[in-house]
Order: structure tokens, then sequence, then C-alpha cells
């Protein structure tokens, strides 16, 4: 789970790189969050900050790639592959 990407939870694929940046979103935003007046445009420029470089990972694979993933993430234990995935729901 991270608010780094947009300001607001949002749960993400645990890369190294995600390790390497944190979850946490910095100190000076979480503080500006907190003054009513600041939050709906601090929220309004970490929402485009995190839009682009979305837009820009979706473009050009780097090693700074971050997959988002659904809420549904945090239930995967194992990385299988397809055909044992597809032999459990048919048989």
């Amino acid at each position: 789970m991270t608010e780094r990407i947009r300001g607001t939870p949002c749960t993400v694929i645990n890369t190294p790189y995600v390790q390497r940046i944190g979850t946490r979103s910095p100190w000076l935003e979480r503080t500006l969050n907190k003054n009513r007046k600041l939050k709906k445009w601090v929220k309004m420029l970490r929402f485009y900050i995190g839009m682009k470089a979305t837009e820009k990972a979706a473009q050009q694979a780097t090693y700074k790639t971050v997959w988002v993933a659904g809420p549904s993430i945090q239930h995967t234990k194992a990385v299988e592959p397809v055909r044992a995935i597809i032999g459990r729901l048919v048989g």
C-alpha cells in the first residue's frame, strides 16, 4: 500500500524500486495535507505528478516502473505458471 503515487492509498506490486523510494509521502507533503486550505491543492499536484509518472512508466518500461495492482494483490502468496492456475480452476 502506498500513498506516494497519487497522494491517496493505492496498492502496488512490491518491486525493488518501490522498496527503494518507499511508500509514504514526503514529510512536507504530509504536513501540507494537514492544512485544510492547502490540502486540495497538494492532492491535485500529487495526483498530476503520479499520473505523469504512471504514463511515462506505461510508455517506457524501466527499472523505475511502478505496477499498480488491485486491492486483491495482498492475497497473492506465490507466483505460479498459468497452466497450474487454469488447472485448478477447470479441475
